[in-house]
């Protein structure tokens, strides 16, 4: 089934286009609707559609400027434009857009459908493109472009300075220089050993950035690809981010048998600086290693934050080590530490080496325990007297023993803390609409605004956390309600549907009808019969 998506303001066009294709007959399901491109836009984004059709001339955001926003954000969805104005002008500004399809109103039926076949098989003939094994070839022995980005693994990872990088990327007609950079890692997970999947995950990728010059892709790896997104603030981070880290995880899972973990750097300033949110973006996924989720997460959504740098190299080094361990990495850690005390005492091994390496590693769990907002002494009571563990001092068995058990009870608390931070604030949300299901301009933006967050930032972590968009929950509480009300009460089916949220009888008994499989008068007609 292809998911279509109707924006018109006109009522009785939307009506007309709405009731007059059969929709159960055909490929296509109607997925929502909005009588204008302002409230479309974040539908748009939460459900994903795969044809947008829409009307040239509305008010508050046109069809054109709807269609611009959309082929760069969501350049997967084709797009049907309608117009009751057979001018030239506006047939040449959608082509230029990449409009697929421009209909003159009125639309019978049938050029509608015709339509919507034309569309869908531009559709098949793009993953018959992605599937071919011939272009996956390709993808994969050309070389030239890994060779020529090279350098930008560098640069992340702390390999080039920042001059070097500046050269480099002239000579690669690449231009270096923005207000501000952001580092995006996607790391792709198959089902089999068919790396040519990764090979399709990158062209999906390069398809999204198309014409997206403030973004730079380049492989770190063959499970791993790199997003280098340039002139980015923390103003215009969610907005745009998350948009397209949506947009490529949407596409590459419907496309391909691979799934995603996409993790988001923090902003920075300056070139040098770009080392720091590819390591925040890296933390990111490890993090949802740890959780055993393919997510889109940024480093702000972890519970702690980035090390601030005051922590001596070393000590440092073993916090992030003990941070992401599991069990089976408890052993390596201390066996490192015993090796640089071997060094350090140049054999002799004293055990007040021991003792400082011990309350060194008590310092990183109390530490790693605030980021997470825990309180040490109720976590570890046991272990945070160091005062009296250094007037004793601990052997080498001592430290291996009770340094293994700290780390364990770091690892457990870390693991019953480690649910998403953003679980009240999707409770709150959910709460929220609950309450407000009856406003009929209750939208995305408002319920983001509620609890705090970018409709962009609270679009993602509202169906990562929950399995559903934010329209299928609203949805679900709006026919919860509107049963209740059909079962309890004898309210026409035209007072209940403003009753729950809708102001077009007609389109809540369509949605009704979508969701249950009976139209509200044969849902109420059953439940009297019922009883």
């Amino acid at each position: 089934m292809y998911s279509v998506f109707l924006v018109e303001d006109e009522i009785v066009t939307r009506e007309g286009i709405r009731n007059s294709i059969p929709w159960k007959t055909t490929p296509y399901t109607l997925a929502g609707e909005a009588p204008d491109g302002e409230i479309a836009l974040p539908a748009l984004r939460d459900i994903k559609p795969d044809i947008l059709i829409t009307d040239i001339k509305m008010p508050f955001m046109d069809g054109l400027a709807l269609a611009r926003i959309v082929k760069r954000d969501q350049p997967w969805i084709k797009i049907i434009i309608l117009s009751g104005h057979d001018e030239f002008e506006y047939a040449k500004q959608a082509i230029s857009i990449g409009v697929e399809e421009y209909l003159l109103k009125p639309v019978s039926v049938e050029d509608m459908l015709s339509s919507l076949d034309k569309v869908t098989r531009e559709i098949e003939k793009e993953k018959v493109r992605l599937a071919s094994i011939e272009n996956l070839k390709q993808k994969i022995q050309s070389s030239d472009d890994i060779l020529r980005k090279k350098w930008l693994c560098d640069l992340i990872t702390g390999q080039i300075n920042t001059i070097d990088a500046i050269e480099i990327a002239q000579k690669s007609d690449i231009d270096l220089i923005a207000s501000g950079y952001v580092i995006i890692v996607v790391e792709v997970f198959t089902f089999s050993e068919d790396y040519t999947q990764f090979a399709v995950v990158k062209e999906i990728i390069e398809t999204i950035l198309h014409n997206r010059k403030d973004f730079l892709l380049f492989p770190q790896s063959m499970e791993k690809l790199i997003i280098l997104a340039k002139n980015i603030s923390e103003e215009t981070k969610d907005e745009i981010i998350y948009t397209l880290a949506q947009g490529i995880k949407f596409e590459t899972e419907r496309n391909t048998q691979c799934s995603l973990a996409i993790g988001i750097g923090s902003v920075v300033n300056h070139i040098g600086e770009i080392i720091h949110s590819y390591s925040d973006a890296d933390k990111a996924i490890r993090y949802m290693r740890l959780t055993g989720k393919k997510n889109i997460i940024s480093a702000g959504d972890m519970k702690w934050n980035r090390a601030d740098g005051s922590l001596p190299a070393e000590r440092d080094h073993f916090t992030e080590r003990i941070r992401f361990a599991m069990q089976e990495d408890i052993p390596g850690i201390l066996t490192r530490y015993i090796d640089i005390i071997g060094d350090k005492s140049r054999g002799t091994a004293h055990s007040g080496y021991f003792t400082i390496a011990y309350c060194d590693i008590i310092d990183s769990v109390c530490s790693l325990i605030e980021d997470l907002q825990g309180n040490p002494r109720s976590v570890v009571p046991e272990f945070y007297d160091r005062n009296h563990i250094a007037e004793l001092g601990i052997s080498q068995l001592q430290f291996s023993e009770k340094a293994g058990i700290l780390i364990e009870k770091w690892i457990s608390y870390r693991d019953s803390q480690i649910h998403s931070k953003h679980h009240l604030r999707i409770r709150e949300a959910k709460r929220f609409i609950d309450n407000e299901y009856l406003r009929q301009d209750l939208s995305l933006y408002n319920v983001a605004s509620h609890v705090n967050v970018s409709p962009n930032h609270f679009s993602t972590i509202f169906s990562q956390e929950t399995g559903e968009t934010f329209i299928e929950y609203l949805t679900s509480v709006r026919i919860a309600k509107a049963k209740q009300l059909l079962q309890n009460n004898k309210m026409k089916c035209s007072d209940i549907a403003f009753e729950v949220g809708y102001s077009d009888p007609h389109y809540f008994s369509f949605i009704f009808k979508k969701n249950t499989g009976v139209s509200p008068r044969v849902f109420r007609a059953s439940v009297q019969t019922s009883n």
